[in-house]
């Protein structure tokens, strides 16, 4: 009750130090003063737009509320470590990464968590945000992903692609690798043409498996073998066993 009283005297003190007598019949004039507390310039009646009535504690501010964001799935936060971006990636979307990355390169933030929750899309896309992460480490950004939900298909790709040390995952949290699957609506096939088309579907998957296995402690053979003709799935505590997760979030209770 102390501590509100006092600060109740600061608050009105500030609105009434500028205070003067006017001469009797002439118009009082309006009188501004400069919160302590917020240094917001008004007057008393202006209290109760940054304080809270009878404690006078100052109103939380949303999120952000002081940022335009360029996607709607980010934000800017902060912890003990410092500000740093956080983004949920759930559509396989490289312009919305490229915008993520610009934002952060803008504002000199050097940490980026971006949570993965997707059942996957375009492999090219996949690419491209791979390479926007190694552009981003390379100008000094770490880039940490995160899977609590699951992690499929394109969405495993990206995952795996945080800066090593830096890939977090869940127990209970799945994901899931699988042979790259093309789709063509009323299609018209020869049998060269489907011949070549298959040569390239291997080509793109034998790249992709080169690729994970660089980033896990499985070989391409044996990632060839687990996902011949089927999805290969793991939840978090294989992931990690694997080598696709660098630290396993647990609980401590």
């Amino acid at each position: 009750m102390k501590t509100i009283i006092t600060m109740l005297t600061v608050l009105l003190f500030a609105f009434s130090s500028f205070a003067m007598e006017m001469p009797k019949g002439e118009k009082t004039p309006e009188i501004k003063g400069r919160c302590p507390k917020t240094q917001v310039v008004g007057d008393a009646s202006d209290c109760l737009r940054c304080h809270v009535a009878g404690s006078f504690a100052v109103k939380e501010t949303a999120i952000g509320a002081t940022r335009v964001y360029p996607i709607y799935d980010m934000q800017i936060l902060n912890n003990n470590k410092g500000e740093y971006g956080y983004y949920l990636l759930k559509e396989i979307n490289s312009d919305n990464v490229k915008k993520f990355f610009v934002y952060l390169k803008t504002h000199k933030i050097d940490r980026a968590v971006i949570e993965i929750h997707s059942p996957g899309g375009s492999l090219f896309d996949a690419w491209r945000i791979i390479g926007l992460f190694s552009d981003a480490k390379s100008s000094g950004i770490t880039v940490e992903t995160r899977c609590h939900g699951f992690a499929a298909s394109a969405g495993f790709l990206i995952f795996i692609s945080g800066s090593m040390g830096h890939r977090v995952i869940s127990p209970q949290s799945e994901v899931m690798w699988h042979e790259l699957i093309s789709f063509k609506m009323f299609d018209i096939s020869s049998p060269t043409s489907s011949e070549d088309e298959a040569k390239v579907l291997r080509h793109l998957q034998d790249t992709a498996n080169e690729y994970i296995a660089s980033r896990c402690q499985l070989t391409k053979e044996e990632l060839d073998k687990k996902v011949k003709n089927k999805e290969f799935w793991l939840n978090g505590k294989q992931a990690f066993a694997d080598g696709f997760a660098d630290k396993l979030l647990t609980s401590k209770e």
